[in-house]
């Protein structure tokens, strides 16, 4: 008897899991109709960047440790903008990002992560990175990471990158 009721229990949530997934995937992919586009959201306001946009911005090569599941640590060389300079292109302040909760980053795999104000506004730290060892990030269709992966530098796990992504919001 207990196992029929634990065997109805994961069925029903692996069928609440799945149903939630789809939803989720459903509406990041709804944001990120064009290829290279960031949608940025503020409140009630939202803005998207082209990539050409994002990457016209004043771009830095900087240094970070990868970890992936297939290989070990390792650093790599990137270029991008900082997720900063996009929010101030969009006229989102230092002062906006300053009094949010939490920045909300998406890709379009599903995958989220949040960030702290002060971690977005420190110098050097959060990315919007569209190179990795002088080559194009690639998409998702052809196995890339891009076209921009956020990148945490601080991160030494990895953990909190989050590749193709599609949108930002503050919260």
């Amino acid at each position: 008897m207990k196992n029929k009721k634990l065997i109805a229990i994961i069925a029903i949530l692996t069928v609440l899991t799945l149903s939630l997934s789809y939803i989720n995937m459903k509406s990041v992919n709804k944001a990120s109709d064009e290829e290279g586009m960031i949608s940025f959201v503020s409140g009630e306001d939202s803005a998207r960047l082209s990539f050409d946009e994002i990457t016209g911005l004043d771009s830095k090569e900087f240094k970070a440790v990868e970890d992936t599941s297939s290989s070990g640590p390792a650093s790599r060389k990137f270029k991008g903008v900082l997720l900063k300079d996009a929010l101030n292109k969009i006229s989102i302040s230092d002062e906006t990002i300053k009094s949010s909760s939490k920045i909300i980053v998406k890709g379009l795999d599903g995958y989220v992560i949040a960030l702290s104000p002060n971690e977005v506004l420190a110098d050097n730290s959060v990315y919007l990175a569209y190179e990795k060892n002088g080559k194009p990030l690639g998409n998702m269709k052809n196995g890339g990471s891009g076209p921009f992966q956020l990148i945490a530098v601080s991160d030494s796990f990895s953990q909190r990158w989050c590749k193709y992504v599609v949108e930002v919001t503050l919260e």
